[in-house]
């Protein structure tokens, strides 16, 4: 039979029985749905976070120049460590396309002097109207603290023990931090399980209020953001940053600057996203497994009521290869007619769901093509066995 016929035929069997055909087809458009939904967020999730850190040019390769002091007593977030001297000298690379002053010290908190008791030692201070640590020792700080100013602190257990003061007599002593003095109220243990942390987190918090009334500081350049010209190593351009920066920065003798690779970091989150929606959808993709069940038990059905129409097809010249492709053809015309309905209905639900999370999710070939391609082999798989039965037959048998 030719190819259009055989798409004819089984597109009128599939009418014969609507309601059956529906309920097949209801399974395969909840598990391409679903599967599309997780895989449309976490590729929205991934474009959010590489746009967060790389700008809206995903292809870019962006650097981050730091200085580290050697000296810890030396607070450099008051400081003035970057300048036009070390932004134009690296613009001269050959390796660079455009420099940037990065003001302040970084998103996660400024870097604070502190003394307590007599112990000098480093921090990150990060800005909070209120905090709620499990565990804690003493209390967090509240809204009240924040609205009235108050001169209060939460603290890590970890940075006092880093500055060998004993914890256990910390809680209502006196922090100075430029020449002010805060109360500690709260120490925040060390947790029982090493959490890993791929970014920075403040180990010092205050009351956002009482930080920007004391401890506010004019935007100093603390830092440069580098992109780098198109198909450039980007190992060997940091390299030659860094030997430039220690050679012309002007507070070389105070430490040293290096430059980090953003990219590494966002191609490392961008596979851990990749993975968790791989897992995530894997996990939804079960519904599948049981849509094709019912898709095999639905073919097999169709072959026992039609048991002597494929006889009569037998006896009139259909070849064995005409009656498998007839019964395959409508286990993949359902599967692949639910699939782009799925589909279709996943984007829809990922969209509404992105409206409230506040990001951008639009089709694109992946998804499409991870529907198609997962409804034709549902169809296929589930067809076959059938398929195979049907075109086995004894055509003698089935016409005594």
């Amino acid at each position: 039979m030719k190819f259009k016929v055989l798409i004819l035929s089984a597109l009128r069997n599939l009418n014969r029985n609507k309601k059956r055909s529906f309920l097949t087809m209801l399974g395969i458009i909840i598990g391409i749905a679903s599967v599309i939904t997780i895989v449309a967020l976490g590729n929205a999730m991934k474009n959010e976070m590489m746009k967060s850190m790389n700008g809206e040019d995903t292809e870019q390769i962006k650097l981050q120049a730091i200085f580290a002091s050697e000296d810890i007593t030396i607070d450099m977030s008051s400081q003035s460590v970057f300048s036009n001297l070390e932004k134009q000298s690296v613009g001269k690379l050959e390796q660079v396309d455009k420099v940037e002053l990065i003001y302040g010290t970084n998103s996660f908190g400024d870097m604070i002097m502190a003394n307590i008791r007599g112990t000098d030692f480093q921090g990150l201070a990060g800005k909070v109207k209120s905090s709620s640590n499990p565990g804690i020792i003493g209390r967090d700080i509240t809204e009240s603290d924040n609205i009235n100013n108050r001169k209060v602190l939460v603290i890590n257990e970890n940075l006092l023990k880093e500055s060998k003061l004993d914890s256990n007599e910390m809680l209502g002593a006196l922090a100075t931090i430029n020449g002010i003095n805060f109360e500690i109220v709260g120490i925040i243990p060390i947790p029982e399980e090493e959490n890993i942390n791929f970014m920075p987190t403040p180990n010092i918090s205050i009351p956002e209020n009482t930080y920007d009334k004391y401890l506010y500081k004019e935007q100093m350049p603390q830092g440069l953001d580098i992109t780098l010209k198109k198909k450039m190593d980007v190992k060997e351009s940091i390299k030659a940053i860094e030997e430039k920066l220690n050679e012309v920065g002007s507070k070389r003798e105070y430490g040293k600057y290096s430059v980090v690779d953003n990219g590494g970091v966002t191609k490392f989150f961008g596979k851990v996203f990749n993975t968790l929606t791989t897992f995530i959808a894997s996990v939804a993709g079960i519904s599948l497994f049981i849509a094709g069940v019912g898709v095999m038990n639905m073919v097999y059905t169709s072959i026992s009521e039609r048991t002597l129409e494929i006889g009569i097809k037998r006896a009139i010249g259909a070849k064995k290869k005409d009656i498998r492709r007839e019964f395959l053809l409508e286990g993949i015309v359902i599967t692949l007619t639910g699939g782009l309905i799925g589909y279709v209905v996943g984007i829809i639900v990922a969209m509404i769901i992105s409206v409230f999370i506040k990001m951008k999710v639009s089709p694109d070939i992946f998804t499409a093509s991870i529907a198609i391609g997962l409804s034709v082999l549902i169809g296929l798989l589930s067809s076959i066995l059938p398929a195979r039965k049907a075109a086995n037959a004894n055509t003698v048998d089935i016409l005594k």
